[in-house]
């Protein structure tokens, strides 16, 4: 019997099922009256994700296993199409299921989720950038990643990548005219870029640049500078993105303990409300559809309509070019034709048991990939030379998510119920959605989220511009 026990370890899909059934099992526990459910997945991949690095980090170069421990190395465990697929079937499942209840929702509370999709990204903004003025070591590229990574925001990430090229590069041309603090920053950019490549090449660092001695940058410091702005963004977002995710399941679970909210007191509170409300205007009901076991035809068109929907780019002028992303686009697709109910033969009103066991299976699929690609980096940036990043990360994170229940439950007067949505849409967050549906054993936070999500994408790709506009 011939068993090749490393290849066995590597596959992505053998560790995906292991990683899921672990972290399944550790969400059923029970911690006094609280439990993970679904995001338990999360956690575990985050562990498995840490020991399976540092496993993957003794491959030999000549290994034949070599490229399959650099993929993972490179947070690349889980690949790319296979996590996106799962948070296109969640979404579209969440979205056909909670299209019923979106007209009342919108009805009653429209104006204040507009309000919260512009008012968190705002506020992560404002605690990036200060951030990046408080810590002057600390590159402001990389904290607009740490910004769009606290926030979960893929959009986001493209546009300050984007808008971190044009910028840089003006900022090195136009270096002699910046104010000291800035030089400062700037030069200490390029030292270190240089220090760190002159040690792979295994060769004796250059003289380190100078704010006195440096006048003006050449053409080669400026590019170095372009191509460090650029890899900033990439590493802040990579950092905060899990923090990010983190914070918000553990909010989306703790808030109500935190502030003594009885959730199932609010489940039925917004139900009796919403009942009264409809017997007192018929208006507020969405059309009743005849509901199907499944369809598979309505399924798969509305995942396809979201993709294109997500995928079509609209030309913004000096704010580059903006796009929903597939999430985004899957939502508002998915909430539509779930509010139309049917076309022609094609069904999108389907069984909720039936979509909601797919669309949770999907959600631990997402979460115990992001644990396995992200793992290591969590682990590391807590105790090794990240761990600023991952505390600000964690810090923008807290205070957005704070923020917008503050101003959702105490001046809004909104119900938990669509207010965790709402947080979660604010943030751009598909894994926060699932943790708020999961958490609520309910699909009404999905209708908040759609309200929120795509114009919160939206805001948060004009803000992660506006931060690289702003003096360093």
């Amino acid at each position: 019997m011939d068993f090749n026990f490393v290849a066995f370890f590597f596959n992505p899909l053998v560790l995906l099922f292991f990683t899921m059934t672990l972290g399944n099992l550790f969400g059923e526990l029970k911690i006094g009256k609280f439990k993970f459910g679904i995001t338990g997945t999360l956690f575990v991949g985050l562990v498995i994700g840490y020991f399976l690095t540092q496993y993957a980090a003794g491959i030999p170069k000549g290994s034949r296993y070599f490229a399959s421990a650099m993929a993972v190395m490179q947070g690349k465990v889980i690949p790319g199409p296979l996590m996106n697929l799962a948070l296109l079937v969640f979404i579209v499942g969440t979205g056909l299921l909670a299209a019923s209840d979106m007209k009342y929702a919108l009805t009653k509370f429209g104006k204040q989720f507009i309000i919260l999709a512009i008012f968190i990204p705002f506020v992560g903004a404002v605690a990036s950038y200060g951030s990046s003025q408080l810590l002057q070591d600390m590159s402001p590229f990389q904290m607009t990643g740490t910004y769009t990574g606290a926030l979960t925001s893929s959009t986001g990430l493209a546009a300050a990548t984007e808008s971190s090229d044009s910028e840089a590069r003006r900022l090195g041309m136009e270096f002699n005219s910046q104010p000291e603090s800035a030089r400062k920053k700037i030069i200490a950019i390029i030292n270190s870029a240089r220090v760190r490549d002159a040690k792979l090449r295994h060769e004796s660092a250059p003289a380190p640049l100078t704010l006195e001695g440096t006048q003006s940058l050449s053409q080669e410091d400026i590019e170095v500078f372009v191509t460090e702005a650029k890899a900033g963004v990439g590493v802040g977002h990579s950092i905060g993105y899990p923090f990010g995710v983190l914070f918000l399941i553990l909010a989306i679970n703790l808030i109500p303990k935190i502030f003594g909210l009885d959730v199932e007191d609010e489940k039925k509170r917004y139900f009796a409300q919403k009942a009264l409300d409809i017997k007192n205007d018929a208006s507020l009901v969405t059309e009743k559809h005849q509901e199907v076991a499944m369809d598979f035809i309505g399924f798969s068109l509305a995942a396809f309509l979201g993709y294109v929907v997500g995928s079509i780019r609209i030309y913004m002028g000096p704010l580059g070019w903006f796009s929903l992303g597939a999430t985004g686009g899957a939502i508002l697709v998915a909430l539509a034709l779930g509010a139309l109910g049917q076309l022609g033969p094609i069904h999108f009103r389907m069984n909720s048991t039936v979509l909601g066991k797919m669309r949770t299976y999907f959600l631990s699929v997402f979460l115990a990939g992001t644990g396995l690609n992200y793992g290591f980096r969590v682990v590391d940036a807590v105790t090794g030379d990240g761990y600023m990043v991952a505390i600000i990360s964690a810090l923008v994170a807290i205070i957005s998510i704070l923020a917008g229940f503050l101003l959702g439950h105490y001046v809004f007067h909104i119900n938990w119920t669509l207010l965790s949505g709402a947080i979660t849409g604010g943030m751009t967050s598909a894994p926060g959605l699932g943790a708020a549906v999961d958490a609520l054993e309910c699909d009404e936070p999905a209708v908040s989220y759609g309200a929120t999500q795509p114009l919160a994408t939206f805001i948060m790709v004009i803000f992660s511009i506006i931060i690289h506009k702003l003096p360093l």
